[in-house]
């Protein structure tokens, strides 16, 4: 082979330049000190910062509580005896336990110490910026902060697997569920068990159409800046997001992030088995399996469950513009003159679409009965509600209330004395509560 042609140190310099120029002209901290100084870049690396440390505190949290139930012993939690024997005895691991506990317990206290100081930063930070600044500090943090949360749980699965935890993540036929006669290939089962939460690359993109979306963004934006300045500065944003956003597209494909020709042929076998036989795909009410059901049986279920005259009543009309003029009238007589305005912006509906109703199988029982869920995402009063649980959220913290099984974990060493704790599963409870009674409590 002929000898490759070397670059000159000039060439490579002025390739890095470049390099560098191009990094610092997209990189988002590099635009919030252009544009709005160094005490903002300094709020955003604060606000990373402790972000990155409630994500360690509650994945720290996490590997605790692992260890506690499958009775392992970190580093943290090693200490020399007299004797070797003795670090066998009941009192040397109730003393292990009550070590993790009160390093779980001091997790909480910190967690609950960044919320706070998150939130109060997180509020001057995003004051102090642009509205479209805030979007792109917002997916900044949100990649950032992804990027750490896989680092820390890489962290915690190699700890867990040097202390004798074998966790398995191979896709096997398990994470499926076939309640249907038809039968797929292997090569259909593996794309599945990847989950309906795993996005197919795109093989290619219709660039024209994507810088047509950007341009009509554009005009309809565009009469509503009042100066020339700040509408160019707008049009500049536009270019670079549509600059990342293809960037980031090709980046990624150089990555090989996307699937190959043969994953394709296989997603289109998958899609059209479920035409030719009239199949629907679903997530499973409990975990992330997914569940393949013939379509008739899944609507048969979905009625029985509407045809419940004592917990739906079918309407004549469709009234959600009543209904919404009927909210907004509420919204504004109350809540106008005690919020702020962007608070009151929030709560307050601008339209409103009609909520979606559908069924997650319950695998776990006989005859897979359908889980209803009422999707209220649009709907006029989504927004209210979300901001109501977040004010009443600090109510809901009580000593007798339990997040999840964790939460029991004081019960293993507790003295029933010949008492039994038992556990209730109420049917369909949301929809029998009474609610004028839960309403004047």
């Amino acid at each position: 082979q002929p000898p490759q042609p070397k670059m000159s140190v000039t060439t490579l310099l002025v390739l890095f330049l470049i390099k560098l120029t191009k990094k610092s002209l997209f990189y988002t901290p590099c635009l919030v000190r252009g544009h709005f100084g160094e005490a903002t870049l300094r709020t955003l690396r604060r606000v990373v910062k402790l972000q990155k440390k409630l994500v360690k505190s509650t994945a720290d949290i996490n590997f605790l509580t692992t260890c506690i139930m499958y009775n392992l012993h970190p580093k943290m939690a090693r200490f020399k005896l007299h004797k070797s024997s003795a670090s066998k005895t009941p009192l040397a691991q109730r003393f292990r336990i009550n070590l993790l506990r009160s390093e779980i317990k001091f997790h909480q206290r910190r967690i609950r110490t960044l919320k706070e100081q998150i939130a109060e930063l997180e509020t001057s930070l995003l004051a102090s910026v642009t509205w479209l600044f805030r979007i792109r500090i917002r997916a900044y943090i949100k990649k950032e902060i992804d990027n750490f949360t896989l680092s820390c749980q890489t962290v915690h699965r190699r700890k867990l697997t040097n202390l004798g935890l074998s966790i398995s993540h191979e896709r096997n036929s398990a994470a499926i569920f076939n309640d249907t006669d038809i039968k797929f290939s292997d090569k259909e089962i593996e794309l599945l068990s990847m989950g309906l939460n795993h996005g197919v690359f795109p093989s290619s993109l219709d660039l024209k159409e994507i810088r047509s979306a950007f341009e009509d963004l554009f005009t309809q934006l565009a009469p509503h800046f009042e100066t020339r300045n700040r509408l160019l500065k707008f049009k500049n944003c536009l270019i670079n997001c549509y600059n990342d956003y293809v960037g980031n597209y090709f980046h990624s494909k150089r990555t090989n992030y996307h699937f190959s020709d043969e994953v394709h042929t296989v997603i289109k076998s998958i899609q059209d088995k479920m035409k030719l036989y009239n199949l629907v795909i679903v997530k499973a009410d409990k975990g992330q399996t997914v569940v393949i059901m013939y379509k008739t049986v899944y609507v048969e279920k979905m009625h029985v469950i509407l045809n419940d005259r004592s917990k739906f009543v079918e309407v004549e009309k469709e009234e959600t513009l009543t209904y919404l003029s009927r909210f907004q009238s509420f919204i504004y007589r109350n809540f106008k003159s005690i919020l702020s305005e962007s608070e009151y912006k929030e709560i307050y509906p601008s339209a409103s679409s009609i909520p979606v109703m559908y069924g997650l199988p319950k695998i776990h029982k006989t005859g897979s009965p359908l889980r209803p869920i009422l999707s209220m995402v649009g709907c006029y009063n989504h927004a209210f509600a979300q901001w109501i649980g977040r004010q009443l959220s600090e109510l809901r913290q009580s000593k007798h209330m339990c997040k999840d099984s964790f939460s029991l974990e004081f019960l293993r060493d507790a003295k029933l004395n010949n008492k039994y704790f038992v556990s209730y599963d109420v049917v369909s409870l949301f929809t029998n509560i009474p609610l004028e009674e839960t309403i004047n409590l």
